[in-house]
């Protein structure tokens, strides 16, 4: 099927959701700058009027359309407004979203799911009522995804698992569209860090004053090229900021020390001391304050050029050129760091080289075929002899590159062999060492063994001794005392005996002086 023919901007109605704020306000005033008719969406309807009441003051076309993205009766109501006031549209923008920053155990569900609502079922919503319109005639449905689709960032978990299901359903469209045969052009729009209210509209449950992007940003208005150039140009993917295609790239070749780093820097890289404008904060449910491009926050300004953006929209342009001589260097960087790495097992490094380069490869063709795609009659010669001259260099950095690898391979081979024989000597010199301390500490330990059994018994039979001699010394104190004891016995009842005959001779003979005494 040939690829879908897409009017000049200064000729198309485009739908843009999410219109009145950070990317799509700067998309809706740069696209009505360029001619375009507007169909601007957003729940802030004071937002949208004013947004609306702006460009038609500078002579363009705009119609407000209040609507939620997550419900698809009203999404379906923006394609009958669009219809009513220009007589259709041509290209469907889909950019509203909602984020949240926290924890993924923080986050309570039905926020993740209003969160889904919004940023994947929007999508869904528009692409498929874009689609009824545009596949009888042909257009353009552009979605704005995110790089965390290629790397998903913690404390933003919600938001990184709505754009990867972004990114899943796009690719789904835009294959299905094709097998259809409908002339519909279908976009990713892929942003790094980008400058919007963005981090003031977030729901923040990190804990912490405010949020922010990690840097380098981009002014939003580099997105907005990016998403007005697909509506003039069918384009698979295009990705904005550098920064963002290098963590993508660093988390494809090496997942876990991107993983490592991530959970280091994820919250210092996304916290903030500055809380943002009150106004703003939380829009995840309901409409907040809107019509600004960037964020209040302060900081470093944002940039206004994509260097990796200009090489995408213009391969063969000063931009591309540079951009492939740079990949083709950090291809080659990449590959001579991976061959020297010293590893005892050089297979393992093979394998690692093979899919580093092979991803770059990758990505260096497809940039090479998209070249060839906008390349005029006047540019292919040129081409042709580039091709041969890549080529020649590329058979000789095959020859070269297997001549490095079998010499790494067989240097590699060389030190495991002696690293093996080293080892095995140090491992029989240890074990021998070891055998003689365990002879050693075994025989010294049945030394101390014996002495202490002797010791046990000496200490066994002097108690023994002890006991008996303490057993007869018992006996005699005993018997002593027995005998002292009846002889003290005997003593004191014969005494006791004296003693009452002495008291009974004494009473008889007070007895008879009384009796005496009474007769005279």
């Amino acid at each position: 099927m040939p690829a879908p023919k897409l009017k000049p901007l200064s000729e198309q109605v485009i739908v843009i959701t999410g219109a009145t704020s950070g990317i799509g306000l700067s998309t809706a005033r740069m696209a009505a700058s360029q001619g375009a008719a507007v169909v601007v969406v957003a729940r802030n309807e004071d937002a949208l009027n004013a947004l609306a009441a702006e460009i038609r003051a500078k002579g363009g076309r705009a119609e407000p359309v209040v609507a939620d993205v997550a419900d698809m009766a009203q999404v379906e109501a923006v394609s009958a407004a669009a219809i009513s006031a220009f007589g259709g549209f041509d290209s469907w923008c889909n950019n509203a979203g909602v984020a949240i920053f926290g924890s993924l155990e923080d986050v309570p569900l039905e926020d993740q799911r209003r969160l889904f609502d919004v940023n994947y079922w929007g999508i869904v919503h528009g692409t498929l009522v874009a689609a009824r319109h545009l596949k009888g005639k042909g257009g353009a449905i552009v979605n704005t995804g995110s790089v965390l689709s290629d790397r998903s960032m913690a404390l933003q978990g919600p938001y990184s698992a709505s754009k990867f299901a972004i990114k899943g359903v796009t690719e789904a469209f835009r294959t299905e569209f094709l097998a259809e045969g409908y002339p519909i052009s279908v976009t990713l729009i892929k942003p790094g860090p980008i400058d919007t209210p963005y981090m003031e509209h977030a729901r923040n449950l990190m804990g912490t004053t405010g949020t922010r992007n990690p840097p380098p940003s981009y002014h939003p208005r580099v997105v907005a090229r990016a998403i007005l150039y697909a509506c003039e140009n069918p384009s698979r993917d295009l990705v904005v900021g550098a920064g963002g295609l290098a963590v993508s790239l660093i988390g494809r070749l090496a997942p876990k020390l991107t993983d490592l780093v991530m959970s280091k820097i994820a919250k210092p890289s996304q916290s903030s001391s500055q809380p943002g404008r009150s106004e703003r904060r939380d829009n995840l449910y309901d409409a907040r304050e809107d019509l600004a491009e960037t964020s209040s926050l302060s900081g470093p300004p944002p940039r206004r050029t994509s260097f990796l953006l200009e090489a995408q929209m213009n391969p063969l342009g000063p931009a591309g050129i540079m951009v492939g001589a740079a990949a083709l260097l950090a291809g080659a960087a990449f590959g001579m760091y991976t061959l020297r790495r010293s590893k005892p097992l050089p297979q393992r490094f093979a394998d690692r080289a093979r899919r580093g380069i092979g991803s770059l490869g990758n990505e260096a063709q497809r940039i090479a075929g998209r070249a060839i795609g906008y390349a005029g009659k006047e540019a292919r010669p040129y081409l042709r002899t580039a091709r041969k001259e890549g080529s020649r260099f590329a058979d000789r950095a095959s020859r070269y590159a297997s001549s490095a690898y079998d010499d790494v391979r067989e240097r590699g081979a060389d030190l495991y062999d002696e690293a093996r024989s080293r080892g095995r000597a140090l491992y029989k010199s240890a074990r021998g060492g070891g055998e003689d301390l365990y002879d050693d500490a075994r025989d010294r330990g049945r030394g101390l063994f014996k002495r202490g059994r002797d010791a046990a018994e000496d200490a066994r039979d002097t108690g023994w001794s002890l006991f008996g001699r303490a057993r007869d010394r018992g006996e005699d104190v005993y018997e002593d005392a027995r005998d002292t004891g009846w002889s003290l016995f005997g003593r004191a009842r014969h005494e006791a005996e004296r003693q009452r005959r002495l008291a009974a001779r004494r009473g008889e003979s007070l007895l008879d002086r009384l009796a005496n005494a009474l007769r005279g």
